[in-house]
């Protein structure tokens, strides 16, 4: 018997259709662009048993890279105001849900940046030869980062 493959895009998760929430942040500039940086990694131990002539490995320590969140500028609002806070020695943790959804924008995952803080913001890059809109790039330091219901 043949094998079968699906070929239909109804299941389709793009990388396109996703979506922003930040804890205690509901009026926020929402035009997220893009999210990259969501990785976790684990330190490799290296040891050796006795006399064994072989290096062994084992994981250590996990820690997760910061990630970096592009939007349409449109103005200060309350997410700025919270990069200022952490520049005046204010450093609020939040939770930040990154939820991947299907082209019919259904969650299909969400992704909690967990006790995640503006470490970085950068102003839009200027350039007179572009018509395209202004983008700030905020990066997060995060904690952990957990699946959670989507």
């Amino acid at each position: 018997m043949p094998v079968q493959y699906d070929l239909s895009t109804d299941n389709y998760v793009g990388t396109h259709n996703f979506q922003v929430k930040i804890e205690g942040m509901d009026e926020i500039n929402t035009d997220f662009v893009s999210v990259s940086g969501v990785v976790s990694e684990s330190e490799e131990i290296e040891f050796m048993n006795g006399v064994d002539p072989y290096v062994r490995k084992t994981a250590g320590r996990v820690t997760y890279e910061p990630v970096v969140m592009e939007r349409i500028y449109k103005g200060v609002d309350d997410f700025y105001r919270w990069r200022l806070e952490v520049e005046n020695g204010n450093v609020e943790r939040k939770n930040v849900t990154v939820t991947l959804m299907d082209a019919a924008f259904t969650a299909q995952r969400s992704m909690t940046l967990e006790l995640a803080w503006p470490s970085k913001w950068e102003m839009p890059d200027m350039d007179a030869n572009s018509s395209g809109p202004a983008m700030e790039r905020i990066t997060l330091t995060v904690e952990r980062v957990r699946e959670s219901e989507p």
